[in-house]
């Protein structure tokens, strides 16, 4: 485990690493979270490696098929990818590295199930080789396994390169200004200010809110009718856009608003925007914030300001690696967008960044969120003050005594976790206990609910027999509870280690099936209960 500060030159200790492993005649593998970063890292690995090839999902298949090959053939050295490249065909792997390990994008949600960090270390023991997690915010996961398990060691570097100082870290209480201003201003008063310094230093910032679109949801003022998904039990977010992305558009009656739709993020239908209530007749309103709605105020309020957005709905990864380019060379002054920011990007000029809603990920119902939100912070404040020239992070929030975001704006990681810790041990929570969500769907709910109960029972049933140490809750509504007209449901099984956890679910498959017409998808240490 290789637990550095942001800035700390974690990046140039893989590449010290892998160059050693070459010597020895074998080969490495480099884990990303995100396909967005890949452009960016192959480019600093093919400066110091002859043979560089890459693996990820947005490959076609032709490209994929001539990267496995190549590997196959011998003719990499090292393999650049997101979670898939750990799969790569290496004949001798001696060093896979994971980096930004605590990152959930390692998890894959659909079947295969599986978690590239974990799948990382297992390949890197059945080949004898070295097995690299580095992060500046590990998961607690990880560090507790790093403190308590003979095969892990932990390296820190508490220092960042050339002793630069950390960022000078600012709160600033939204409600205290929603009370002065009378008014909810993305852009509060003490950043617009600290802005409007640095521009006029030629000095560079980046701003962090964590919401796609340009507002959470579209309702009536007067009735309170609000737009929702038909194939989800979820709101749809308005994005403003002349042209839809590319699924098939969902008319309403009457005259709709022509600056944008309306999309879910869950099943991607759209929606055409109606400029009336359907019900009483009255305006339709956007009500809540997107990262689209804070690029239109930076444009209202700094008219001669070169402002780039950079999020999931606007660009491919060719887009995302431009605009890097063209913040990296000075042709941006301000880059706005949600988490594809706070991972692994080097800009010496960037001297401010500011985080419009630390606690937006607060309000889900996850245990992980305290941690989520101490990671998104400490990542994103350490891209600011990355050279000779100090930084300052301004942390927005309607929460400032919030533990995690305390913890944060004072860097202490260590705090944070001991403190956590304690949580998670006193509910029978990962680290510590095992967990598994079993996900069970249909469309039509009275079904559903019988064979829920039926699992149920059969798992107390193994449970019982067995006198297995574990905690099962459910059967329960998922948090979406509908999704493209599948209601969904769960079972959580907590169990006290991963022997009996393993028992319980072989005992169950061995069982006869559920129902045909139910599907269902055990999801061993999921990373999100949503």
């Amino acid at each position: 485990m290789l637990y550095g500060v942001t800035d700390s030159g974690k990046t140039e200790i893989y590449i010290r690493a892998i160059e050693a492993v070459l010597q020895k005649g074998k080969s490495a593998i480099v884990l990303l979270p995100e396909i967005a970063l890949t452009a960016q890292t192959v480019q600093r690995f093919s400066s110091r490696f002859e043979k560089v090839a890459v693996m990820h999902s947005r490959l076609t298949a032709a490209q994929r098929n001539a990267q496995w090959q190549k590997i196959k053939a011998g003719k990499a050295d090292v393999v650049v990818g997101a979670r898939s490249a750990v799969f790569a065909p290496l004949a001798r792997p001696g060093l896979i590295v994971v980096d930004e390990e605590h990152e959930p994008s390692y998890k894959q949600d659909t079947a295969p199930r599986y978690n590239g960090r974990d799948v990382a270390i297992k390949r890197a023991q059945l080949h004898n080789a070295h097995c690299i997690l580095g992060s500046a915010t590990p998961s607690l996961e990880t560090l507790h396994n790093s403190r308590n398990k003979k095969h892990f060691t932990l390296v820190r570097l508490p220092k960042r390169v050339m002793d630069f100082p950390a960022p000078v870290m600012k709160l600033v209480d939204l409600r205290v200004q929603y009370l002065t201003e009378r008014s909810l201003n993305l852009l509060s008063e003490p950043l617009t200010e600290h802005l409007k310094k640095i521009l006029a230093k030629k000095e560079q910032a980046i701003l962090l809110l964590n919401r796609r679109g340009y507002s959470n949801f579209v309702l009536c003022s007067s009735c309170g009718y609000t737009l929702r998904c038909r194939n989800c039990d979820a709101t749809l977010t308005f994005h403003k856009s002349k042209v839809a992305t590319g699924a098939r558009m969902r008319t309403v009656t009457g005259k709709h608003i022509d600056y944008g739709y309306a999309v879910c993020h869950y099943c991607l239908a759209q929606t055409l925007v109606p400029e009336k209530c359907p019900l009483c007749g009255k305006a339709m309103v956007m009500i809540g914030v997107g990262v689209q709605r804070l690029e239109e105020q930076l444009h209202r309020k700094f008219h001669d300001a070169r402002i780039a957005r950079v999020d999931s709905d606007s660009m491919t990864g060719q887009d995302y690696y431009r605009v890097l380019k063209g913040f990296s060379d000075g042709r941006i002054d301000i880059l706005a967008g949600t988490q594809m920011l706070a991972k692994g990007l080097h800009f010496p000029n960037v001297t401010l960044v500011g985080i419009i809603s630390a606690d937006t990920c607060l309000y889900l119902p996850d245990f992980r969120m305290n941690e989520r939100t101490f990671q998104l912070i400490s990542q994103v404040a350490g891209r600011a003050g990355r050279s000779e020239k100090s930084g300052t992070v301004f942390v927005q929030t309607f929460l400032p005594n919030q533990p995690a975001i305390q913890f944060a704006l004072g860097n202490d990681y260590i705090g944070f976790v001991n403190e956590e810790l304690k949580h998670r041990r006193a509910c029978n929570l990962p680290p510590f206990w095992r967990l598994a969500v079993v996900l069970m769907r249909d469309r039509n709910f009275d079904k559903l609910d019988a064979a829920c109960k039926a699992m149920r029972q059969r798992i107390d049933y193994i449970v019982e027999r067995n006198s297995l140490k574990a905690i099962v809750r459910g059967p329960m509504p998922a948090v979406i509870s509908r999704v493209q007209r599948f209601h969904r449901m769960q079972i959580i099984v907590q169990a006290s280690d991963a022997a009996t956890m393993q028992k319980l679910f072989s005992s169950l498959r061995a069982g006869r099936a559920v129902r045909p017409a139910v599907k269902v998808a055990v999801d061993i240490d999921p990373v999100n209960l949503l």
